[in-house]
């Protein structure tokens, strides 16, 4: 009798992400391929102390994704909650070697406060200019975007009625809940996928790796200004 309880439902899951590939396909495929962009930036820095957090913040967009693809939705916004965190901890650490130290022994919290406030977090113009000087000015939409994404996914955790009640009653699709959690990942990955290369652009892209990063920072960046001068690409983007 249990395993068929749990079979059911995972034939349910099964079920709602044959929905949610065939409905939302789009918007899923581009959430994958920002999480393929982050995954060469954690590549590149893997010998970093901080980057275990990083890898941490991939694996749970991973099962976020899966969570929002197989209609566990409260989940699903946990799980992006998650992954703003440990990418913003990832970064913040990297310039907070001792309170690194203090976190992972547990004598220490993370504040998300802190590591996005609006003049010292890692997103802020006088941080991402020590180490990313031509990114300091594109720094605070997108800020903007990650306090968003991370206040929307607060409210469904704490059970704000405003937003669950757009949450089925029961464990079935929903392409208007799916369509609202893509948008606020794609928000979120771009973000923590700027958050990278404003902190270790600089550095990576004159480490030969120019050639596994330019295609990402490209795609989500092309539109600035500075990402096109730093790119090598016309300033002026050709219009069709």
């Amino acid at each position: 009798m249990i395993d068929q309880h749990l079979l059911d439902l995972h034939a349910q899951v099964e079920n709602n992400i044959k929905n949610a590939t065939n409905e939302n396909g789009s918007g899923l495929g581009r959430l994958l391929q920002l999480d393929l962009d982050i995954l060469a930036w954690e590549q590149c820095v893997l010998n970093r102390p901080e980057a275990a957090q990083l890898t941490a913040a991939r694996r749970e967009l991973g099962f976020a994704i899966y969570a929002a693809s197989g209609g566990l939705y409260l989940h699903a916004y946990a799980g992006l909650r998650v992954f703003l965190e440990l990418s913003f901890a990832s970064v913040y650490f990297s310039a907070n070697e001792l309170f690194r130290r203090r976190w992972v022994a547990d004598r220490i919290d993370f504040s998300w406060s802190k590591a996005l406030h609006e003049a010292d977090g890692v997103l802020a113009q006088s941080f991402v200019r020590e180490f990313n000087e031509d990114a300091a000015k594109d720094a605070p939409p997108f800020a903007t975007s990650a306090a968003n994404a991370y206040r929307h996914c607060s409210q469904f955790i704490h059970g704000k009625m405003a937003v669950t009640t757009s949450l089925p009653g029961t464990m079935t699709f929903s392409s208007e809940v799916l369509t609202d959690w893509l948008k606020t990942a794609i928000e979120a990955a771009r973000a923590v996928l700027f958050l990278l290369y404003a902190r270790y652009g600089e550095e990576l892209l004159q480490e030969g790796t120019f050639h596994v990063l330019a295609p990402s920072i490209e795609a989500s960046f092309g539109h600035l200004k500075e990402v096109r001068k730093r790119l090598g690409l016309p300033i002026e983007m050709e219009t069709l």
